[in-house]
């Protein structure tokens, strides 16, 4: 998490309806087209003075200053109205789907992203927008309100306001809903009150900020962008998923009429800790149910706590082939089935092992608790698997050791470690203490195959460490001509520093005869005529040294086809 900088933020709000923008029909509320123009007319959420002096265009509007301290820095956002609108109790996983790619199509476009949704169904709407958005690097926050805007006593301006400036003032990669000055963790929240403005808690996961007089930030909570890869949206969602809560006395009968297909898996409710009945016909139908290739995840009706197996009845829960939910909502569990069995090529096992790890910050994992990674890799491989599978109260730590691990992973050549490391969210591009990245130190080791590998993963091919030296640079030095060759094939240059200081080290080289030194300066793209410290070029060197094959080499680079270094080309 990090504060947003520049002048200007740009966001997309994106409205698809809700109580914020309705209005009474026949003494009913129904949704309200036009938020933008609300919008418009109401000062806190438009500057009409500073949008006319910077010409702004008619769709786009304009925070007026979040600080006086910083009166240029300004937030402009457009609302993009969703056609038709929807009362969100009408909403399904296609709709949330379609919000997804509204965000994918625009993600180049703006700095961040409000989802402005109905009440009723948008902690289900942010569980599943945070398993469809993968590899999210800005803010996406819901929000919405219990009394419309037009209303005079209503929250839905303190929460529009609020989210937009959250999204505009502070980078969260994270899909978060805003609502009574708090900012939650999307996936972990769930509606607790239809009158009150305080409609949603978080159970199990504090806030990742809270809103008053200033703005506290849980940094230690907010999730870290992992690595550079692209956005990717998964619009394969599951939809044959169910929710079924149990009660004392609910018949055999009634649980096997629920399970039948098409149904593909279930969310199920049980009591307290992940205790159910443990009458044999109910457990049997669940063992039937899971012998056929219903996947069944176990969560608690209650608002806060966990499922464990303290108890003889959850003992028989989970004897009968049930995962756990651990401390997750129903709204998270029921959008996390829903993306794992939308997910091609998984066996049941793999769908059942991806439903067991916490994936987007969705549930807490117990301390100690054995969670396998499906990787095929070596045993230090494996041991990083382990690492980064920590629950979410050792982040500070794998965060700490992941650069390094990686560093030694690509010095060494080692893919599967590296691979492990990319399966499980780890950014490949981190600095390690003394600021080199795991391409510095594969071009170090001269390790071709971590380089490709790395390149291909879209790392900086020009990183700097806290010397000033770059992958590149570090290739040369150690003539591993296969890895400039990468580097260069995917745009890499030298520093006008490094190609400053490259005469002196040119001359040194040709003095010695090192041709192969010489050979990896010219293929990185150093002009090899270049001068020393004093003024001599490495062929006068080479020239008074007697240096007859280095003189010959220089030479015809100097006067022939040759004479310009391979530039960059296309990986």
């Amino acid at each position: 998490m990090a504060r947003a900088l520049g002048p200007e933020r740009r966001l997309l709000a994106v409205y698809t309806g809700g109580t914020i923008g309705m209005r009474s029909e026949h003494g009913v509320l129904v949704p309200g087209s036009g938020l933008a123009a609300v919008l418009r007319t109401l000062p806190m959420f438009h500057d009409e003075e500073h949008a006319r002096a910077c010409g702004l265009p008619e769709d786009t509007l304009v925070l007026p200053p979040a600080s006086p301290a910083s009166p240029a820095q300004r937030v402009t956002y457009t609302v993009l109205e969703c056609q038709p609108l929807f009362d969100s109790s009408d909403m399904t996983i296609t709709e949330w789907v379609q919000i997804a790619q509204t965000i994918e199509r625009h993600y180049g476009q703006y700095d961040g992203f409000v989802v402005i949704h109905g009440t009723d169904t948008m902690a289900f709407a942010a569980s599943v927008l945070s398993f469809v958005l993968e590899n999210l690097q800005k803010t996406v926050i819901l929000t919405g309100a219990q009394v419309p805007i037009h209303a005079l006593w209503n929250d839905g301006r303190e929460n529009l306001l609020g989210a937009l400036l959250m999204a505009g003032q502070y980078v969260i990669p994270e899909v978060c809903l805003f609502f009574q000055n708090q900012l939650f963790r999307g996936n972990r929240v769930t509606k607790v009150d239809s009158r009150r403005f305080a409609a949603f808690c978080s159970p199990n996961l504090p806030p990742l900020a809270v809103v008053g007089t200033d703005v506290t930030i849980n940094r230690e909570l907010v999730r870290k962008a992992r690595g550079k890869d692209p956005l990717v949206v998964h619009s394969s969602m599951e939809q044959d998923v169910g929710l079924l809560r149990l009660y004392p006395g609910i018949p055999a009968a009634l649980v096997r009429a629920f399970l039948q297909p098409p149904l593909k898996g279930v969310v199920m409710e049980t009591f307290g800790s992940g205790n159910g009945p443990t009458k044999p016909d109910l457990l049997r139908e669940l063992r039937a149910a899971a012998e056929r290739g219903l996947i069944i995840v176990n969560c608690s009706h209650c608002l806060q706590g966990s499922v464990t197996s303290d108890y003889a009845a959850g003992m028989a829960m989970a004897g009968a082939g049930i995962v756990s939910g651990f401390d997750m909502t129903s709204e998270a569990a029921l959008a996390k089935l829903s993306y794992v069995l939308g997910q091609p090529g998984l066996s049941l096992d793999g769908k059942k092992e991806l439903l067991a790890r916490d994936l987007r910050g969705e549930m807490t994992l117990p301390t100690g608790a054995e969670r396998r990674p499906s990787l095929s890799c070596s045993a230090l491989g494996w041991g990083v698997a382990q690492l980064l599978t920590l629950s979410q109260e050792a982040d500070a730590v794998r965060d700490a050791l992941v650069p390094s691990l990686a560093c030694a992973a690509a010095h060494a050549g080692n893919l599967d470690v590296l691979q492990a490391l990319v399966e499980l969210g780890s950014d490949l591009s981190l600095e390690n203490f003394n600021g080199q990245t795991p391409l510095h130190a594969a071009a170090r080791g001269g390790q071709p195959g971590a380089v490709t590998m790395l390149l291909r993963r879209g790392v900086d091919v020009d990183p700097r460490d806290e010397d000033g030296l770059s992958p590149l640079l570090l290739a040369v030095k150690g003539r591993h001509r296969g890895v400039i060759e990468l580097l260069r094939a995917a745009g890499a240059c030298l520093s006008p520093q490094e190609l400053e200081d490259a005469g002196t080290e040119l001359c040194r080289l040709a003095s010695r005869a090192d041709l192969d030194g010489l050979q990896s300066w010219w293929q990185a793209g150093a002009d090899l005529g270049c001068p020393g410290y004093d003024g001599r070029s490495a062929l006068l060197v080479a020239e008074a040294a007697g240096n007859l094959e280095v003189v010959t080499f220089l030479q015809k680079l100097q006067g022939g086809a040759g004479a310009q270094a391979p530039g960059p080309a296309t990986l």
